[in-house]
């Protein structure tokens, strides 16, 4: 999996890059598969970078947008908790179980990179500005194992907002995006959650989603 760094700088707009399985070379298709195993490979890789992954760049975006300043590691461990808390606010348990399940059963065949006596924060902050970091499996580990730790949490959105002083208002009834979790329809999703998200009084920038078919650049990055 590769990313795009992003600068870090207030800004108005932003764009998701997202790459598409079905586009991509054999080699690179394989590496998923690898990663992910073969069983319905194309639904979830859509589930996980084009329905989840999409509200965890957001998140990335709002950080940005409100100068949350924290190390990488722990913005990380934030927008994982910030997307996960936001499909609970918006009623998409079923597809987070999904979502868990299949990271419980990869991450169990998966050999853990952090050695003996750390923990795995200890580890990943120790190696996050280094060459391991790069290493696909080693970020991978992180980022799969980020996400269902995040899963784990029972934290509400308006807690994980507060944790960068972002007040919501009053909860409103949330609109669920009821279109199929596809490539094409990822920019449903990220629209409906922008409205979501602004509908409670968070001050969002403008994001675009650009899809690309490289399915190993998955990033936000300012316009």
């Amino acid at each position: 999996m590769q990313t795009c760094r992003r600068k870090t700088t207030k800004t108005m707009a932003y764009k998701i890059i997202s790459g598409r399985f079905e586009t991509g070379t054999k080699e690179q298709q394989f590496g998923y598969i690898q990663l992910f195993g073969n069983d319905d490979i194309q639904y979830f890789f859509d589930l996980y970078f084009h329905w989840y992954n999409l509200v965890h760049e957001t998140g990335h975006c709002i950080c940005e947008r409100y100068g949350a300043s924290m190390p990488a590691f722990d913005e990380e461990m934030f927008v994982n908790r910030f997307a996960v808390a936001y499909y609970r606010y918006v009623g998409e348990d079923d597809k987070l179980t999904i979502l868990q399940d299949r990271l419980d059963a990869i991450l169990s065949r998966i050999p853990s990179p952090v050695p003996e006596g750390e923990t795995f924060a200890e580890f990943y902050k120790r190696i996050w500005n280094t060459e391991q970091i790069a290493n696909v499996m080693i970020y991978g580990y992180f980022q799969l194992n980020s996400v269902l730790e995040a899963l784990k949490q029972d934290s509400s959105l308006k807690d994980v907002l507060q944790e960068i002083i972002v007040s919501v208002n009053n909860p409103v009834t949330p609109e669920k995006c009821q279109a199929e979790v596809t490539s094409s329809n990822a920019d449903l999703f990220l629209e409906k959650a922008v409205s979501n998200l602004k509908a409670i009084g968070v001050d969002v920038p403008d994001i675009k989603l650009e899809l690309v078919d490289n399915p190993e650049i998955q990033c936000a990055r300012p316009e």
